[in-house]
């Protein structure tokens, strides 16, 4: 896991999950932005160092790794909230599709030092106690029915600390600029909600 400290050198620990792309510049790039923010960026590589632009090599590292996701994301958190730079001994994380369908998962380990959860296009059954969560939803999602991204909306809307937003005109990855589907003004929205809710 590759480690981005802020300026000052010390700061709240944020873990990044990639999405199905893999650990890629887009992502390393999103969390260069976290740390000029302030935060200590742990970035999660649940696919030990490949990435694909094909959706059909998604797919297949996707199955390649699912099974080892949840001991990566879970070292990851842990080894990110021991570090010396990390203030605090509990982390947020960020997790962007596949990435954030698994840190969902984890929201149901009391021992993982999980503080707030910020996902990016990705649904997942909540459990009945879990940490705050802020959900970026796309307004047409190819990859998450209307029916699991409602669910999750009505879920979070019953925790004050929690919210879910969808961005009008916005696709799956719409806030990955290197993906066609990319749109600028909503991943800058979701970017600045997402700093406020890690900052609490």
């Amino acid at each position: 896991m590759d480690v981005l400290t802020p300026p000052n050198g010390t700061g709240p620990g944020v873990l990044v999950a990639h999405p199905w792309w893999g650990l890629n510049q887009t992502i390393r790039d999103y969390g260069a932005a976290l740390a000029r923010e302030g935060f200590v960026v742990g970035l999660a590589d649940v696919f030990n160092g490949e990435t694909t632009t094909s959706i059909d090599t998604a797919e297949t590292l996707i199955r390649k790794y699912w099974s080892a996701a949840e001991g990566i994301l879970t070292e990851g958190l842990r080894n990110l909230a021991g570090h010396d730079a990390v203030v605090g001994d509990r982390v947020g994380a960020i997790g962007f599709s596949f990435g954030g369908f698994h840190l969902l998962e984890l929201l149901a380990r009391p021992d993982l030092p999980l503080a707030r959860l910020a996902t990016y296009y990705a649904t997942h059954p909540l459990s009945e106690h879990h940490a705050p969560v802020l959900a970026h939803l796309a307004a047409s999602d190819d990859y998450e029915s209307a029916e699991d991204m409602a669910a999750i909306a009505a879920a979070l809307a019953k925790d004050t600390e929690s919210a879910a937003y969808s961005y009008p005109g916005t696709k799956h990855w719409f806030a990955e600029a290197d993906r066609p589907e990319f749109d600028a003004a909503a991943a800058a929205r979701a970017f600045q909600r997402t700093v406020a809710f890690l900052r609490g």
